[in-house]
């Protein structure tokens, strides 16, 4: 124990004799630890340059066409589909739409008839048929002429009664304009109609009537 004690003040003795050298040491450490950390950091900033100098890049095209459709999400390629343009008349702006709510096979009753009871005239043996018996050039719309227009087609939705009357007719195509609407609303009451028929019977049917308005021969 008296040993021990001993080689701690001798110890101590040595310290304090030595402060100052050992100070010196700590310092010169410490300045060497700062420059080989300070030298690392920049030897590895010299060496990112360098690769990114020394690497090439190329363009590499990718087709779609090439790509398993599995990992698209499907199982095989879509069809292709294609480009159309719009044409008077189509539905591009939802301005132009048929209406089509008196056809929607959804609305139908369960006997096959439009919310006033007729029979649309797919449904039945025979579809009412027009008779037209005047030019339909006469009532070719003068707006349609000066624009050179020469052929237009509207689609009117008529019903027609079991007797062969019109009870009621609307326009069901795209917008034609130039006054096509009006000249067909207007030829339609001279129209007569001989009635769908039902097996053998005459019957009060809906039908889809195209009129072709045509300043050709």
């Amino acid at each position: 124990m008296n040993r021990f004690a001993e080689l701690l003040d001798s110890f101590k003795h040595s310290v304090k004799q030595n402060k100052e050298r050992i100070f010196h040491l700590c310092l010169i450490g410490s300045l060497f630890i700062h420059t080989a950390t300070y030298a690392g950091y920049k030897i590895s900033q010299l060496r990112g340059d360098e690769v990114t100098e020394e690497s090439n890049f190329e363009d590499v095209d990718v087709s779609f066409e090439e790509i398993p459709p599995e990992l698209i999400g499907g199982t095989s390629s879509p069809a292709p589909v294609e480009k159309q343009e719009w044409v008077e008349g189509s539905n591009k702006d939802k301005a132009d739409e048929p209406d089509n709510s008196d056809i929607n096979p959804n609305q139908l009753s369960g006997n096959g008839t439009d919310k006033d009871g007729y029979l649309f005239s797919f449904n039945g043996d025979k579809m009412p048929t027009a008779i037209i018996d005047f030019d339909l050039k006469e009532y070719f719309p003068p707006q349609a002429k000066a624009a050179n227009i020469v052929e237009k087609q509207v689609v009117l939705l008529v019903q027609v009664n079991e007797d062969g009357s019109l009870q009621s007719a609307k326009i069901v195509s795209g917008r034609a304009g130039y006054g096509f609407e009006e000249a067909a609303m207007k030829l339609i009451k001279r129209v007569r109609f001989s009635p769908g028929y039902v097996q053998g019977q005459p019957k009060k049917m809906a039908h889809r009537l195209p009129i072709l308005f045509s300043l050709e021969d």
